[in-house]
């Protein structure tokens, strides 16, 4: 397990980082109060992540891909993978920065209309509330998918890649031959 500990780790960082963001995209990271005349409540919307900003959730999609990647490449291709996990995880860190600011009015009311195409925002100026967390756990999610990309770009040439074990190793065909024909001497039955 030592020889793959660094692989392995690489590896469970980018899932990490990539699973964590899938799930905290479908918390609600705002939630949107357009106020409404008397005698009607005001109007609450919540927002999941993928609602405000739906870029972290691909980008965690690539990061996902990058695992079965790294795990089917080796050498140079394998750090270029490596290199693509670290400019998502960067993206990811970017993404949730520009996330964690509240709807313009503009967008409030945009959103509004297409989730509750009853109220009127027409008159109305919808207030955004913010919950930072989400943002942030993002942040640190994409820090995990960086951090392994960069591993991957560093050392990932160097690790030897998970189906070489199952590769036949290319055999000298008189031997093979010669195999062949002793087991039938045998009366071994090769179908078997």
């Amino acid at each position: 397990m030592k020889r793959h500990g660094p692989y392995a780790v690489a590896l469970l960082l980018d899932l990490l980082g990539a699973v964590g963001v899938l799930l905290i995209a479908t918390r609600t990271w705002q939630t949107v109060t357009t106020p409404r005349p008397a005698p009607l409540h005001d109007d609450v919307l919540d927002l999941t992540g993928r609602t405000v900003d739906a870029a972290p959730t691909a980008l965690a999609l690539v990061a996902l891909a990058g695992v079965v990647a790294v795990l089917a490449t080796r050498g140079v291709v394998r750090r270029v993978v490596g290199g693509l996990l670290a400019v998502a995880g960067l993206a990811l860190v970017w993404r949730s920065i520009t996330a964690a600011g509240a709807l313009s009015t503009r967008r409030a009311r945009a959103v509004v209309a297409e989730h509750h195409a009853t109220v009127d925002v027409s008159g109305a100026v919808p207030h955004a509330r913010t919950y930072a967390s989400w943002p942030v756990l993002t942040g640190l999610c994409g820090v995990l998918v960086l951090t392994s990309g960069a591993f991957i770009v560093w050392r990932g040439h160097r690790w030897q890649a998970m189906s070489s074990r199952y590769e036949a190793q290319p055999a000298d065909p008189s031997k093979a031959a010669a195999t062949m024909w002793t087991a039938l001497d045998r009366g071994d039955d090769p179908t078997d």
